[in-house]
């Protein structure tokens, strides 16, 4: 008898992003995952190497070690957290998925940014919520359109998500964009879930905002993969209303039992001053590739990129070379790895996401090999 999954799982299929990387040939350059190259800090090592070699590593309890929540609550001082508002979890997609399947339910619209996070309809869709989207207009270089936002809700809307910086345009939610986000959602029950995952990886002056810091009813997702490097370590976490989190955790309980408790345990470290000091040292090092990246679009391929606050990714603008899908294809050919905008949502159609965790030589490499696809492609037209 043939096999048909659970009709959640219907025509679900792997993001663009991994249907791309799954197919590059040997050599490729990789400007499309979003992977930090750089080594997890040494502190954090050494850390982990200790705790493996001296401890005994059980589980830890469902939410995660008290220490741990500690800190991670200390991090969001207007929330009031207690460890109890905290659950660390297995990275922040699960910390996603916790939080999308716990509040929404059949019926329910989530509002999304478009373009946005390939997870988040994917996810609202599994919980048998109806995704609606709210635009950050490409001529407005994905910026934050408080109108569109404010005619998207509706007595339907049980949450919203906001990501700053954001994956895939690097943008960031200035203080204005969070008050006016926040004004038009005051008065509702509407939850608002904060994906926070690149907030420590910023090129403003200062940290970016938190949605939670203008609206009570905000759900703050986190980790440390991105600023720290560890993305395999599996680490994130998820915080906010109390009765979000009791229902939240019965949910993680029975998909993960616990976060990694090495990884739990070694994140501890992240919270010293060394850890701190890396931070830093990874926000410069992104900050010289960024200037590098859109130095070598502009000058290079003479095309339009958009500058990211944070993050490690830019906007490439392709449209007149083809649909974003037909010129990352073409790009794959000649061994460079990006990701056709048409994936994030209809706004980012017409450009590439290009990331800039790789060095320098790779980045003026993929850039050259890109310059070379674009001329076949041209040609090809004519």
């Amino acid at each position: 008898m043939e096999f048909a999954p659970a009709m959640r799982l219907r025509g679900i299929q792997k993001s663009a992003i991994r249907q791309l990387f799954d197919r590059a040939r040997p050599g490729s350059i990789n400007i499309g995952l979003g992977e930090p190259d750089l080594p997890t800090p040494d502190v954090i090592r050494r850390e982990a190497v200790r705790i493996i070699s001296e401890e005994q590593n059980g589980y830890t309890t469902h939410a995660g070690l008290p220490a741990l929540r500690e800190r991670v609550a200390s991090d969001y001082t207007g929330m009031n957290l207690a460890p109890e508002q905290v659950i660390i979890t297995a990275g922040s997609q699960e910390a996603l998925y916790l939080a999308l399947m716990t509040i929404v339910d059949h019926g329910d619209e989530v509002l999304l940014p478009d373009p946005g996070f390939v997870a988040y309809p994917t996810i609202v869709r599994m919980a048998g919520g109806v995704p609606v989207f709210y635009r950050l207009p490409k001529e407005k270089d994905f910026g934050f359109d408080a109108e569109d936002f404010r005619r998207r809700l509706s007595p339907r809307t049980k949450a919203v998500v906001a990501i700053s910086p954001s994956n895939p345009t690097g943008r960031v939610l200035s203080a204005e964009d969070l008050q006016m986000m926040s004004e038009a959602l005051r008065g509702t029950s509407v939850f608002a879930i904060s994906d926070e995952i690149y907030r420590d990886l910023y090129f403003t002056k200062e940290r970016p905002g938190s949605l939670s810091e203008y609206y009570e009813r905000t759900i703050v997702i986190g980790g440390l993969s991105k600023s720290m490097s560890m993305t395999g370590w599996r680490l994130g976490w998820l915080c906010g209303d109390a009765r979000v989190l009791k229902a939240a955790l019965v949910l993680h309980g029975y998909v993960t039992t616990c976060a990694s408790t090495v990884s739990q345990k070694a994140a501890l470290a992240a919270w010293t001053e060394e850890a701190e000091a890396d931070r830093a040292k990874a926000r410069a090092i992104f900050l010289k590739r960024r200037d590098h990246l859109l130095s070598l679009i502009s000058n290079e391929l003479s095309l339009r990129a958009v500058t990211p606050e944070g993050a490690f990714y830019t906007m490439m603008e392709v449209s007149t070379h083809g649909s974003s899908m037909e010129v990352a294809e073409s790009l794959l050919e000649h061994g460079v790895i990006t990701v056709p905008g048409g994936a994030f949502g209809q706004e980012s159609e017409g450009t590439l996401r290009v990331s800039f965790c790789a060095d320098l030589p790779a980045l003026t490499e993929g850039v050259r090999r890109i310059g070379e696809a674009l001329k076949v492609s041209s040609v090809g037209k004519v």
